[in-house]
């Protein structure tokens, strides 16, 4: 393709401006959420519109010298990332590119129309993709920032008070005031999987954080107090939430217990590391596990939480149900789950055993005949004898 002439160059010169502002009149009229932005804005997608179609014609002056499009946006970044949508930005681009097609071709002689056409629609497309490079930058920038502000906001729940772990969730975009549970996967994930998985979350509960840490991902759900997601409470709303999440990394995942807000979150998140630490323990535990079936490796482990929720889960049941309850279940325990010999051992019929140990699995949820059951029940006795020696 010839270059333009000395004369045709000149004469797009000279008819610069105008085409400047016929593509300002024609933004406004084509573009009715272009006047409802505040004048502020407005004034930079000003900037931007002139400074393109003044890149235009200097390409055109001197198309050896290297034009860099994105240039152009470097007057309004704010404006343009911030205000406007990609989407709209290339509506702009394409309404200036119109004027310039129209117009341009008219301001040369008829023998440099085509020549000039062609340029245009060059530099319209190249300023197209720069838009798409501008736009890419920002989400990239923006979503690590976001990133950063969610790690931070997991930060503060493990090691701060719960006030300032609200404050640092607020901040890192949690809005809402119902239940919360936290997940803690063993797997390595890079940006591009964080952000899907985040998107993923976003879908299936109302708040949500992740914070990727080397091989490890910490995931924190929140349900809205209203939402049920087709039944039932909130809770369980969440909790089907968090399984069907866990359900979609690939590693080992462990979900903390339900609490009933952010301010507690700390409780469901710390249940969660310390059942992954814990979770080798365990060998054949099913993926994805809930922390409270591991409590038993989490006391052997050295959790002082996994005490409290030993007791709160299993212990305090039992002892409610009175002492002949909590005397069988642990005297069958202890005699190797023999029905006889605990009989035996109490005075009483194996058939008044068989019942007792039934009522406990109906009202307490562990059953002492299974072997994992059992042996949550036994260090559920454990806990609670060594509290009740040391006056606790």
């Amino acid at each position: 393709m010839d270059d333009l002439s000395l004369p045709a160059v000149d004469s797009l010169r000279r008819a610069q401006n105008a085409i400047i502002e016929h593509s300002l009149d024609r933004i406004s009229a084509e573009h009715p959420w272009y006047r409802t932005l505040p004048e502020a804005p407005r004034r930079q997608i000003d900037a931007v519109a002139r400074l393109g179609v003044t890149m235009f014609v200097d390409s055109v002056e001197t198309p050896r010298d290297d034009v860099v499009p994105n240039r152009i946006f470097s007057v309004a970044p704010a404006a343009l990332t911030g205000t406007i949508t990609l989407g709209q930005t290339l509506g702009l681009v394409r309404t200036v590119l119109d004027v310039v097609i129209e117009e341009a071709p008219q301001a040369v002689p008829a023998e440099d129309h085509d020549t000039v056409t062609i340029l245009a629609l060059t530099f319209g497309r190249d300023v197209g993709f720069a838009a798409a490079e501008v736009y890419a930058r920002a989400a990239e920038a923006r979503g690590a920032w976001d990133a950063r502000l969610e790690s931070v906001a997991v930060d503060s729940m493990l090691h701060d008070s719960p006030e300032d772990a609200v404050t640092r969730a607020g901040t890192a975009g949690w809005g809402g005031a119902g239940p919360v549970v936290a997940l803690v996967a063993r797997a390595a994930l890079d940006a591009m999987g964080a952000s899907r998985l985040r998107h993923e979350c976003r879908q299936l509960s109302s708040d949500c954080l992740v914070s990727a840490r080397g091989d490890s991902v910490i995931i924190v759900l929140g349900a809205a107090e209203e939402e049920a997601g087709g039944g039932g409470s909130p809770e369980r709303a969440l909790g089907r939430a968090a399984q069907t999440i866990a359900s979609m990394i690939d590693g080992v995942v462990v979900i903390g217990p339900v609490v009933p807000g952010i301010d507690q979150a700390g409780r469901s998140l710390r249940s969660a590391l310390a059942g992954l630490r814990a979770r080798p323990g365990w060998p054949d535990a099913p993926n994805p596990v809930h922390a409270d079936d591991l409590l038993p490796e989490r006391l052997l482990d050295g959790d002082e939480l996994a005490a409290e929720q030993i007791t709160a889960l299993v212990g305090a049941p039992l002892h409610s149900m009175g002492e002949p309850f909590e005397e069988t279940v642990a005297t069958y325990l202890s005699l190797g789950g023999s029905l006889e010999a605990t009989a035996r051992a109490l005075f009483v019929h194996a058939n008044t055993v068989r019942y007792r140990l039934g009522r406990v699995s109906e009202q307490v949820g562990w059953d002492a005949t299974d072997a994992r059951d059992g042996l949550m029940l036994h260090m559920a006795i454990i806990v609670g004898r060594l509290r009740a020696h040391q006056g606790g």
